[in-house]
């Protein structure tokens, strides 16, 4: 919320949305619903100011400070700071490890769903989170199911007063205490120590935690389990310029247990210090706290307190566990809202500017259809032996000793990532040339990056252009060459040529009872503008990347071989307007099936709070269309028609004999693909 002038903050992160701990077993309880307990990392970022990168850390390259990766190029930094926490030591492959918790919950969806009467469940680990997770577990399982948990000693570390109301809790709701250490899991059993046998069909796994592997190899100074010593400053002993907190430090001198109540305290002091340390001022001494006040949860509506020799229970303790953990999690998910600060303009003026001040990035950013259009037709006729086709399809064709296709294509960032934002823009733009069943051949880019320091600049265009070249060398595409400049905000152009072939298709040429077959879901320009003013859920933010960083190029074979007669891409003008676009190519009709356009989730529920800015112009090809049935003028799934899409889908007209074939092999490629209408004779376009 103080943005620290001169510096720019990434946070890497594996996930979207990153789980608060302490409030799993409440969510198992059915006390939480899932996104109760995840800090929503997209609005926490565009509200910082901070830039995310959406990508696992897999290693450190300390000698060249660079943060390292598997599937994209290294990142450099001047200052690190790391928070990865532990990880689980994984017993046994078919042991299910509560860490990571975003991969946990599923998992234990589909136990609690699957698990029968008289199987046994066992839960190996008696620390804090063993003991919540076998309480808030036997409240939400079936009595006919068996509960144990495994410890060779139950809650070390906190006082006889508080083992014994655990003991009393467990024995209240039938929960057997398997004093014993577990060694490994073999088929059908788990081994403990003695060479003893327990019969288990699930295991939950909540101990023996274990440093990043990747931290071991990097270099940095670690204690003898692998954990980054840091000193009074929580700055590495052995590299000044890299910081660790929370579960993935050592603190030398001042060892505590694995706890997120040391993590969170240390928090504010990490944070001078990273300031401190880039101001070239004197760290702060962080003293970590010898007790604190844990509230364990029975999952039943009470809660065990424990400080030093003191202990209580009852439902007092939960009340207070649950207002402390509800109002953390507030502090990070429930953020003003940004303000849109309108310039002062003359009464004569104020008129024109538009009403959503907050620009939208993609094809959201894009110039709306109508006035697009006026502009064409204004300009002189653009007449030469060498064209082909020019403005108006997907792409130009112009002969040269075959057809040469030509197209170009570009906006504005609409992700702080600029590797994937790099590939996301590359395959919108060979989405042109797919869009004529055509094949790529080379690109032209012109990048604009804003002014920084020249060291951020170059890595800027760095991980930009490695994005491009990465999908463009993945479909056997070069870069040939292009121009850089400084300019306001991150953003490409790509130029595209391609070469067309004995199956180039075009807009034009959809036959009456041709099924529309798109290939991928619509809603991302209403996501991509909730996420500028941090409303887009995490799950709906990360599901329309993938789809945007998903190639076209396999869906083009499918088309020829169902021998389509239309095609086009879904882009800016939404899936209304360049369905639009193929009718009146075409002299066509259709019937389109509102409730078989697949939209990404969340999609529709935004549309009703935002949008994006081009959404406005897109809506008046609605009026093309005549409504039947129960569908409104203002329902979200019809206005999501109109939604701009980056790196949309394919749209085709493939005969009503080969559609079913053509679309089976489309899901079974990965493409969340669709049979959303069929076309009809010249005349009405209705959509039902």
């Amino acid at each position: 919320m103080r943005p620290q002038p001169g510096v720019r903050l990434t946070l890497i992160c594996r996930d979207l949305q990153t789980p608060y701990s302490g409030m799993l077993p409440g969510c198992i309880s059915g006390a939480y619903s899932e996104r109760d307990i995840h800090i929503q990392l997209p609005p926490l970022c565009q509200f910082a100011g901070a830039r995310l990168i959406h990508d696992e850390v897999s290693g450190l390259d300390l000698s060249q400070d660079r943060v390292c990766f598997t599937s994209r190029p290294d990142l450099r930094y001047d200052v690190l700071s790391l928070n990865t926490g532990a990880v689980p030591k994984q017993p046994h492959p078919s042991a299910v490890t509560v860490k990571p918790i975003s991969r946990f919950l599923p998992k234990w969806r589909e136990i609690k769903d699957n698990v029968e009467a008289g199987q046994v469940i066992v839960v190996v680990g008696g620390g804090a989170g063993g003991v919540e997770l076998a309480l808030t577990a036997r409240r939400v399982l079936p009595s006919s199911v068996a509960l144990k948990l495994v410890s060779e000693s139950l809650l070390p570390g906190h006082n006889p007063g508080v083992i014994d109301k655990a003991q009393q809790a467990f024995n209240r709701h039938g929960i057997e205490w398997v004093r014993a250490r577990a060694e490994t899991e073999s088929t059908g059993a788990l081994v403990l120590s003695g060479q003893q046998n327990l019969d288990a069909d699930y295991v939950l796994w909540v101990t023996d935690v274990q440093a990043p592997p990747w931290l071991a190899e990097s270099g940095l100074a670690t204690d003898m389990r692998g954990f980054v010593s840091v000193d009074q400053h929580l700055r590495s002993v052995s590299h000044a310029n890299v910081f660790a907190a929370g579960d993935v430090a050592h603190l030398v001198g001042q060892e505590r247990a694995k706890s997120g109540v040391y993590a969170v305290r240390a928090g504010p002091f990490l944070a001078a210090n990273l300031r401190r340390v880039v101001s070239g001022k004197t760290l702060k001494t962080f003293r970590a706290q010898t007790q604190h006040l844990a509230l364990i949860g029975d999952g039943h509506g009470a809660a065990i307190a424990s400080r030093g020799n003191w202990s209580a229970q009852g439902s007092l303790w939960w009340w207070i566990k649950d207002k402390i953990d509800r109002n953390f999690m507030n502090k990070f998910n429930h953020l003003p809202k940004m303000n849109e600060v309108k310039p002062k303009l003359p009464d004569t003026l104020a008129d024109s500017l538009p009403e959503q001040l907050m620009r939208c990035g993609g094809c959201g950013a894009k110039l709306a259809a109508d006035p697009l259009r006026r502009v064409l037709a204004r300009l002189p006729e653009q007449a030469n032996a060498n064209v082909e086709l020019g403005i108006g399809d997907d792409a130009a064709m112009l002969k040269t000793q075959g057809s040469t296709l030509l197209t170009i294509d570009g906006f504005r960032a609409m992700l702080d990532d600029p590797y994937r934002f790099g590939r996301i823009a590359t395959h919108h733009s060979l989405n042109d040339i797919y869009a004529m069943a055509a094949h790529p051949t080379a690109a032209l880019a012109f990048v604009t990056v804003p002014l920084m320091a020249e060291a951020l600049m170059e890595e800027e265009l760095f991980q930009l252009l490695r994005g491009v070249t990465d999908v463009l060398n993945s479909h056997g595409v070069p870069l040939v060459g292009g121009h850089s400049a400084e300019g306001l905000e991150l953003g490409i152009g790509l130029t595209v040529t391609g070469t067309a072939t004995a199956h180039t298709l075009f807009k034009q040429g959809a036959k009456p009872g041709d099924h529309l077959l798109l290939t991928k879901p619509i809603g991302t320009g209403v996501v991509l503008a909730a996420a500028m003013q941090g409303d887009a859920p995490a799950e709906s933010l990360a599901a329309v990347q993938a789809s945007m960083d998903h190639s076209n190029a396999a869906a083009v074979q499918h088309f020829i071989n169902a021998d389509a007669h239309a095609l086009t891409d879904v882009t800016g003008f939404g899936l209304a307007g360049h369905l639009g676009e193929v009718l009146r190519a075409s002299n066509a009709g259709v019937r389109l099936q509102l409730a078989d356009v697949p939209l990404f989730e969340g999609a529709a529920e935004l549309l009703t709070a935002t949008q994006s800015s081009l959404q406005q112009a897109n809506e008046l090809a609605l009026h093309d269309y005549m409504l039947q049935g129960s569908i409104k003028p203002n329902d979200s799934r019809l206005r999501a028609l109109a939604d701009p899409q980056t790196s949309g889908g394919l749209l085709a007209a493939v005969p009503p004999a080969q559609a079913p074939a053509c679309l089976q092999a489309l899901l079974a490629a990965g493409y969340s693909a669709a049979d959303i209408g069929v076309v009809q004779t010249p005349g009405e376009w209705v959509i039902e």
